[in-house]
């Protein structure tokens, strides 16, 4: 999976994803991430991205490390 670094421009993938506001390669992440089988859905890829990023690791995902 992409690091923290792929969402510089926004603070949620889920709000982007339904915003439309995720450029190609973004989209791609989720996109392996459904075809890897880590998610059933680009959605909850999403929100897999939101809490591991969040909660998993926010000293990471804040300073971009």
């Amino acid at each position: 999976m992409a690091g923290p670094a792929w969402n510089e421009t926004f603070k949620s993938w889920r709000r982007a994803l339904e915003a439309h506001q995720l450029t190609t390669e973004q989209l791609g992440v989720l996109e392996d991430m459904v075809r890897e089988g880590e998610a059933g859905n680009v959605k909850t890829a999403a929100d897999i991205r939101d809490w591991h990023e969040n909660v998993l690791n926010p000293d990471e995902h804040m300073w971009g490390s």
